[in-house]
């Protein structure tokens, strides 16, 4: 059986799930990993019986690198991605693609001119109610749209935990704007965004945010993006997404998925979705089977410029068209 070899450049939190879900793809094999931190490059490395490197540079030039996956911090994305398609790798790189538009668009070009693959990792897309609620609009299960609501809602302790790096909007935010957008099927043509002042910020970002979409179907949209869920909230989220048609409405709360336990230290729901392995495993086939990536390039540029015209709005105090 053919094997793709990988890399993942960055092993932060969500660079070291990353590595867990290639480990348990039969058809990938992680073969290198890439840190600034050796403690952290090492001890990943030899959990997966794989090579270790400070620099994702020297990582590049490893024997038999067929793909990597970019896990950076987000203002970090160009220039990995740049050296990774330079190199002829394949490349997943973490959402976003890059934080301004013309990053975005220059590792587009590169991927393109080099015939390489480009995915950009909206998990969204692989959890099963997500793509539930794309089927049935697909199926037509709800009539003609009319509207879409997302919540995507954190914990207090989230821009302590990245240092206040980047603001709710492209943490978070991004996330809902490419799910709508992907399940209305069709293209944004305005936003408004309005975010919370009420409470002093400790850090120059926005933290409580919501934001009116047009689409160009007609429909309309409107995301809830923040992080003010308190620490003893029981899942530390609270996602949703409700979908009107003119004949039905979908309602998903990632909340509360069918378990609930109750213990000693309180309660809690269970998780019951695997979507960074499905999201693996979609690149590793698309590459080896040299199928199209189910999200492009496109859609990380689209999503960028959502998030950059809700910023926008948020310091015009008016409507962005896009």
């Amino acid at each position: 059986m053919k094997q793709l070899n990988i890399g993942v450049i960055g092993l932060g939190e969500i660079g070291q799930v990353h590595c867990e879900m290639l480990s348990r793809i039969e058809r990938a094999r992680l073969v290198c990993v890439a840190d600034i931190d050796e403690s952290i490059a090492s001890t990943t490395a030899a959990q997966y019986n794989a090579e270790s490197y400070t620099s994702y540079e020297d990582m590049l030039l490893h024997n038999d690198l067929g793909a990597v996956i970019v896990a950076v911090p987000d203002h970090l994305h160009k220039d990995p991605c740049l050296s990774a398609i330079a190199a002829g790798k394949h490349v997943l790189v973490e959402k976003p693609i890059a934080i301004t538009i013309e990053e975005s668009e220059t590792i587009i070009q590169a991927a393109d001119k080099a015939q390489v693959k480009l995915m950009v990792g909206f998990t969204l897309r692989f959890f099963p109610q997500y793509a539930h609620a794309k089927q049935t609009v697909i199926e037509n299960g709800l009539g003609e749209l009319v509207s879409i609501f997302a919540r995507r809602t954190n914990l207090i302790t989230q821009p302590d935990r990245i240092n206040g790096r980047t603001g709710v909007m492209f943490f978070l935010g991004i996330h809902d704007f490419d799910a709508m957008r992907w399940i209305v099927n069709s293209e944004p043509v305005s936003i408004y965004c309005e975010a919370s002042t009420s409470v002093a910020s400790k850090y120059p970002i926005e933290n409580e945010t919501f934001s009116i979409i047009k689409f160009e179907n007609g429909v309309i949209g409107c995301a809830h993006i923040g992080w003010y869920l308190p620490e003893t909230h029981p899942t530390g989220f609270d996602f949703k997404l409700d979908v009107t048609g003119n004949k039905g409405i979908l309602n998903l709360d990632m909340v509360h998925q069918g378990v609930a336990v109750y213990g000693p230290n309180g309660g809690h729901y269970a998780y019951m979705a695997e979507p960074l392995l499905a999201e693996d495993q979609s690149f590793v086939d698309a590459v080896l089977d040299n199928t199209d990536v189910p999200v492009t390039g496109h859609d990380g540029l689209v999503a960028v410029r959502m998030v950059l015209a809700a910023l926008e709005s948020i310091e015009s105090k008016s409507t962005v068209r896009l």
